[in-house]
């Protein structure tokens, strides 16, 4: 039987009437019939109307019931009565509900019971309480239901008779876990704030009202009763007072944000660079109602920047000292970092950004496998050589060395490549190697003309012999058949003679240097040296023009140098001349006879003003490979010092050289070693 059912009951117990099955309250059995109702006296009617306003009433009396107790079931709280002992004797559908059981099995139970076991002396204090001071109290409990937690709040007053008190059960879990999600939330944006040093703040332009977070407290400095917008603009940097409230005035009036780095001034006389962003928010007018701001410490990172701002530069400057080219290849094997030396061995319109295929092997459209910066980004250190072919530039060998640079977690490689410019190394290795040759093959001339001047001798001897006996006997002379012998006999004998004088001077120009000196006739190494060179002259159509000063005083000097010093001359004449010209030497001497000097010129192609003056450095020539090393007129330097003279050069591009060696007339005695004038031993 529900609670209406009760009410029902309750109300026909009252009137003794029993509710009939039309539910009017009364049986119609026990009504007289109508016509006897009129014949009744007017007693009997009134006592009708009044038993009629009887039901009437308690059929609304029982409506409110019902009512009520369908609101008393259904309301959004859990309604219990108590008694002292904290048993229930009420409870409402919501309340069993709530703690989970049916509300008729939960009569006469303690309602301790349905507490949590942690919570349950604070509900018999609170109990004691209600009781004792028949007010109406509250308290906040958990309930013993199993997860997750449930939370109500309880609200109890003890009824006028103090034997009940009435309980309301408020389910507070959503709001507790608001709360706690809320404190949860702000105990990490404490947290977060202070282990990023970011500070917020939110301010009222109309009313001035400022409010902090802790850790913009702690980076300003301040008490929170020191909080004002006064103390916020004292604390800005003097230099950047008028920047940062310029911003802050363009953001209150147009509701504009804005983010800026600046200096704060503390008390203590410090400063701190601080980032603020700004986030104004407008009504629907448009008008700014508040300010929400964020400010970080950014001091570590504004020195850090510095600190590595000025690694930086001196890290560039070592690098741009180095004079190798230094290229830093980023994992996706594009150009990170280089420094100048690179420019000068690759384009530098190609460097920045682009990639080892780009600069190391553009000729090949999808890169290569065997790449120096492609084998190291997978972790090899690789050395290898590149012929590099600039447009308008000479060809240039370079030493290429790859090395890989490992990340910290050993995942993406970078490539550190060293670029060696081997040029000149690699041309002088071929200079060398050719020298080495013409070394080689000079020794066997010399052997072999060794060789051939005896044969010679023998040849001259025995044409002579033939001449005098041709001489000597008149019948040999008178035969017919022997006319032509003389003749022939006498060229042999000259051209013997002439092979010999050739073998003389190669024989003479080979032979190492002892270091003495002797009586030199300049004039007999000149035409010693053009005799060697007269089947070049004629075969490059090179018309060689001598003008030797018949009166030229002999010196004192190393043969053997003064031969090579005068072959490199002439050698580089011919050489600077392409398709026919005009080589000329001269010799003269000065009015006192103190002094000779020998000029070497040509019509050749002459040498350009801006190198002229390292034409003296070793390995340095203008020559193709395989024609010169750059030593020729190095060694011809050292020889001339050496003899306390001097060399000097005139030279016009296309129009050709002239050099001239001035040597002094020595008044030493011969055979003296130049060694005891500290000079070294020529060779």
């Amino acid at each position: 039987m529900n609670r209406s059912d009760n009410a029902t009951e309750l109300h026909g117990r009252a009137t003794g009437h029993s509710v009939g099955a039309n539910g009017t309250g009364h049986d119609d059995t026990d009504q007289p019939p109508p016509h006897s109702r009129r014949d009744s006296s007017p007693r009997l009617t009134e006592l009708e109307r009044l038993l009629e306003s009887v039901q009437r009433s308690n059929e609304e009396l029982l409506a409110s019931r019902n009512a009520y107790a369908l609101l008393y079931d259904f309301a959004p709280v859990g309604c219990f009565t108590l008694d002292r002992s904290g048993k229930v004797r009420t409870a409402n559908l919501t309340g069993g509900n709530m703690l989970l059981t049916d509300r008729a099995e939960l009569v006469h139970k303690r309602f301790e019971t349905f507490i949590a076991r942690e919570d349950r002396p604070t509900f018999t204090l609170f109990l004691a309480t209600v009781f004792a001071h028949r007010e109406k109290h509250t308290c906040r409990l958990r309930l013993s239901n199993d997860a997750p937690p449930h939370f109500v709040r309880i609200e109890a007053m003890a009824t006028a008779t103090g034997d009940e008190c009435h309980v309301a059960l408020i389910d507070i879990t959503e709001r507790k876990q608001a709360d706690e999600a809320l404190r949860e939330s702000e105990y990490n944006l404490a947290k977060a704030q202070t282990m990023t040093h970011v500070g917020s703040w939110r301010s009222n332009p109309q009313t001035g009202e400022l409010i902090v977070s802790d850790e913009m407290l702690r980076i300003l400095h301040l008490g929170r009763n020191e909080v004002s917008q006064e103390a916020f603009a004292d604390v800005i940097h003097p230099e950047d007072f008028q920047s940062v409230m310029g911003h802050l005035r363009v953001a209150t009036e147009e509701g504009k944000n804005y983010e800026i780095e600046h200096r704060l001034l503390l008390k203590d006389g410090t400063f701190k660079w601080v980032y603020t962003t700004v986030e104004p928010s407008v009504d629907a007018s448009g008008k700014v109602v508040r300010l929400y701001g964020t400010t970080q410490d950014i001091t570590e990172r504004k020195q850090a920047e510095v600190e590595l701002r000025s690694q930086k530069n001196e890290l560039q400057a070592i690098f741009d000292s180095v004079n190798d080219g230094v290229i830093v290849f980023d994992h996706d094997g594009r150009v990170q970092h280089y420094n100048n030396t690179s420019l000068q061995l690759l384009p530098h319109e190609s460097l920045p950004g682009k990639t080892c295929q780009d600069l190391l092997h553009p000729e090949t459209p999808t890169g290569t496998e065997h790449c120096a910066v492609e084998r190291a980004l997978r972790g090899s250190r690789v050395e290898t050589s590149l012929v590099s072919v600039r447009d308008g530039h000479k060809i240039r060998y370079i030493d290429i060395t790859a090395t890989p640079i490992e990340d910290a977690l050993g995942e993406k490689n970078r490539a550190l490549v060293v670029l060696r410019d081997v040029t000149q190394k690699r041309f002088q290795e071929l200079q060398l190697i050719q020298s080495d040759k013409m070394s080689s093959i000079g020794v066997l001339a010399t052997g072999v003309a060794h060789e051939i001047n005896n044969p010679l001798t023998s040849v001259a001897g025995y044409a002579e012999a033939l001449l005098r006996r041709f001489r000597d006997d008149e019948k040999l002379a008178q035969d017919d058949r022997l006319k032509v012998f003389p003749k022939y006999l006498n060229v042999i004998v000259r051209e013997s003679y002439h092979c010999k004088g050739i073998i003389d001077s190669l024989l003479n120009f080979g032979r190492k240097s002892t270091g003495f000196v002797y009586n030199v006739d300049i004039n007999e190494i000149i035409r010693e040296i053009l005799e060697l060179l007269r089947h070049q002259s004629s075969e490059e159509r090179i018309e060689v023009v001598t003008d030797l000063k018949e009166t030229l005083p002999s010196i004192h000097g190393d043969p053997s140098g003064l031969r090579q010093v005068l072959m490199n001359l002439l050698i580089n004449a011919h050489q600077a001349i392409d398709g026919g010209g005009t080589v000329k030497i001269c010799t003269e001497h000065s009015d006192d006879n103190r002094e000779i000097s020998i000029r070497v010129s040509d019509t050749g192609c002459g040498i350009a003003p801006d190198i002229i003056d390292q034409i003296w450095d070793p390995f340095f020539t203008t020559k193709d490979a395989g024609k010169g090393l750059g030593l020729g007129l190095a060694i011809s330097y050292t020889i001339v010092k050496r003899h306390g003279g001097e060399i000097s050069l005139a030279s016009s591009p296309g129009k050709g050289s002239q050099f001239t060696v001035v040597l002094p007339v020595s008044r030493e005695l011969p055979d003296r070693r130049m060694e005891e004038n500290g000079c070294p031993p020529l060779t």
